[in-house]
Order: C-alpha cells, then sequence, then structure tokens
C-alpha cells in the first residue's frame, strides 16, 4: 500500500485519504493489505507515524481481509517495537526485510527474524528485496526459522527478477509457507513456476486487474490471466520512473484517486515522466 501524504510544507499523513484508498483496495477484491513496505514509503515515517497507519488501515479494513504490517528496519531492537506495536493495533500479520545499511552474515539473520519472532505472537512474512537492502535473503536461513518456528513464519514476499533463486525457494519452502512474487511484471511467470500469488504496488492503482491474473490462472483460464498481466505491464515498464514510488503516486491522481506526494527526500516527476505514465494508462482511463 501507498502511504497518503497532505500536500502541506510539512508533508503530514492523511489518514482520510489512507482510510478511502483502504476502503477502495478491499472493495476491489485484493486478498490483503499490506501498509508499510517499500511503496509506502515506510523508512521515511517515525515510529508513531508507523503506529498510526496500520491501526488506520486495520480499523478500515475491520476484519474483512488480512492486514500484513511492515516492521523492517535496520536494527534488531527496533524492528521488535515495530513488531510489538503491530501486535497492539491488532494486525493479523506481519513483514521484514532483513536489516539493511549495515550488513550481517546468515547467522546475523537468522537471530534478526528470531528475535522478532521471540518478541510476538504475530505470523511473519520475509521479505527477500536485494535491489534495496543489497543482498538476498539465502533460501536456508529461511528453512532454519521455518524449522525452528513451526506454523510461525508464513511467508516470503521474493522482489527480484532473478527467477534462478525463486526457484530455489520453490524447491526449498514451497512445502511449508506460501511465496508470493513482488515483481509486477512477473506475476504470470511466477505463478507457472510455483507462486502462491503476488504483493505488488502496481495493484495500488490496478486492484481488479491484479487480482484477475491470479484467478484467472487459478481457474485454468490462462489466456485471461496472461491478458490481465499484459495490461499490468504496460504500467509496470514505467513505474520505476523519478524517485520511486513517484510514479505510482501520479498514477493513482490521474485516475482520481489522489493519495498525495511522495515524502521528501523523494521528489515529484519531471512533465516528461508524467507524460510517460499518462501514456501507460491509457487503457485504463479508456475503459473508465
Amino acid at each position: 500500500m501507498v502511504t497518503p501524504f497532505k500536500r502541506t510544507s510539512e508533508q503530514e499523513l492523511d489518514l482520510t485519504a489512507l482510510k478511502k484508498h483502504t476502503e477502495f483496495l478491499v472493495e476491489n477484491g485484493v486478498d490483503g493489505l499490506m501498509p508499510l513496505g517499500t511503496t509506502g514509503e515506510f523508512a521515511l515515517l517515525n515510529r508513531d507515524e508507523r503506529r498510526e497507519v496500520v491501526r488506520t488501515v486495520v480499523e478500515t479494513a475491520n476484519g474483512k481481509i488480512p492486514v500484513i504490517a511492515g516492521v523492517s528496519e535496520s536494527g534488531t531492537g527496533i524492528a521488535i517495537a515495530l513488531a510489538k506495536d503491530a501486535e497492539e493495533e491488532r494486525a493479523d500479520q506481519i513483514i521484514a526485510t532483513g536489516p539493511y545499511y549495515y550488513r550481517t552474515n546468515d547467522e546475523g539473520l537468522y537471530l534478526h527474524y528470531q528475535a522478532i519472532l521471540d518478541a510476538v505472537d504475530l505470523p511473519m512474512m520475509i521479505y527477500n528485496i536485494p535491489t534495496w537492502v543489497g543482498y538476498n535473503i539465502p533460501a536456508g536461513v529461511v528453512r532454519r526459522l521455518v524449522d525452528r518456528n513451526p506454523g510461525r513464519v508464513v511467508g516470503v514476499k521474493y522482489t527480484t527478477n532473478d527467477m534462478t533463486l525463486f526457484l530455489d525457494y520453490v524447491r526449498e519452502l514451497r512445502k511449508d509457507l506460501s511465496i508470493f512474487v513482488g515483481s509486477d511484471s512477473l506475476i504470470y511467470a511466477a505463478l507457472e513456476l510455483g507462486a502462491a500469488g503476488a504483493v505488488v504496488g502496481s495493484a495500488n492503482v490496478f486492484p481488479r486487474e491484479t487480482v484477475m491474473i491470479c484467478k484467472c490462472f487459478q481457474e485454468g483460464d490462462f489466456t485471461e490471466s496472461k491478458k490481465h498481466q499484459g495490461n499490468i505491464d504496460l504500467f509496470a515498464c514505467t513505474m520505476n520512473l523519478g524517485t520511486y514510488p513517484s510514479a505510482m503516486k501520479e498514477a493513482l491522481t490521474m485516475i482520481g484517486r489522489d493519495c498525495g506526494p511522495v515524502r521528501r527526500p523523494l521528489v515529484p516527476l519531471t512533465s516528461t515522466e508524467r507524460a510517460q505514465i499518462k501514456a501507460s494508462l491509457k487503457w485504463k482511463t479508456h475503459r473508465k
């Protein structure tokens, strides 16, 4: 989920817009909500703001679908505090990247996640996003956590285009947890390779279309699934323009679902980049 901010000099949280956006996603059939991920600009929010985001999404979703709260941080102690906040705000699950900025080893990764699991009772998803964190989380580390915590490590969000490593995850882990692809342009391909579904930023803009990629695939209508993937691809090719997730928020504004600006130090798109986003949305706005 994106995190809406007000168009003021302070760029405060816009909780009214967050409620409306949560309702929009629920109404359009998504199976779960993940606030405070990469698309949600989590690293630009302080602890109190993150807690407010989780509280607002949980209250608005009102038990209709699960809320998976991001608790990613570079320090284990801070991640534990965020996990406790999410638990107190009644999130259904938590999700965390590996520690960023300071790079640890496999043992440090294992101990980081284990400490979070020990601190709360919530199920956890592991968030593998090497482009942003700087490294892949080995499938063997996830296996150790699964074996140590039966039923607690419930999924992996795999956000990288390295499908060879994705197959390693599938072979090693699919029997024990759900593997979700995080790359918008690879949803159909990942489903073919054994993914359980997708957790992708473009679902903010195209929730129903994204759902239909998975739904049609699961029903065996592969042609229709590919068609919906093709629609998403038009936007996926442009969503990394500017400073991510600037393109996501610009697209939401263009379809009439303004969630405000990106927060500094991120910057808005240029006029040329906005034109590219507009072109990628033609099929959507035409149908609307």
